[in-house]
């Protein structure tokens, strides 16, 4: 029996979930602010970058040395998302004060909510990267992707709606 793609994103939810109840609320919430525009820029600049380049990815250091290699936009797309991801959930500290801190089960539950949303919107990008026939092979292989898409519009407005429901909840405290 080999693994299966369904396999790798139940493991990617949990490590998910874990990390982002260990990372704590405001640091959940910065990585998910950091999905939302990580997809945006990487969608955009990622596709621009993919163009400038002819379809290459090549790299000039120096006059004499040039590197040259071949690859699909998911793949520029991809690194492109995962380098704002990192930095914005590393240097992320404006928007981690800008959430109010709490404690007790309440903030871990948050932490928990936000970190599965978290990594729904990055399941969702990464397979927005691919080309229409490796999204389509890759759909008929794991019915986890393809609930994870089916739903793709409520990955990116179930995470402010939580935003502005426990907004009004902190209020209240």
């Amino acid at each position: 029996m080999s693994p299966t793609w369904d396999l790798f994103i139940i493991i990617f939810f949990i490590i998910a979930i874990v990390f982002g109840i260990a990372m704590g609320r405001e640091r959940s919430m910065v990585g998910l602010i950091a999905a939302y525009i990580g997809l945006v820029v990487s969608n955009i600049g990622g596709n621009a970058l993919y163009a400038a380049l002819g379809g290459q990815a090549s790299a000039q250091l120096g006059s004499t040395i040039s590197l040259t290699a071949t690859t699909s936009p998911f793949f520029i797309k991809a690194g492109i998302f995962v380098l704002i991801l990192v930095l914005l959930i590393i240097k992320g500290d404006f928007l981690k004060r800008a959430v109010t801190s709490h404690a007790g089960v309440g903030s871990i539950i948050a932490s928990g909510l936000y970190s599965f949303l978290n990594a729904g919107i990055i399941i969702t990008a990464l397979v927005s990267f691919l080309s229409d026939s490796q999204r389509t092979d890759l759909l008929t292989q794991s019915s986890y992707i393809n609930l994870i898409q089916q739903y793709q519009v409520w990955w990116m407005v179930l995470p402010v709606i939580l935003m502005i429901i426990l907004g009004f909840k902190e209020k209240e405290e």
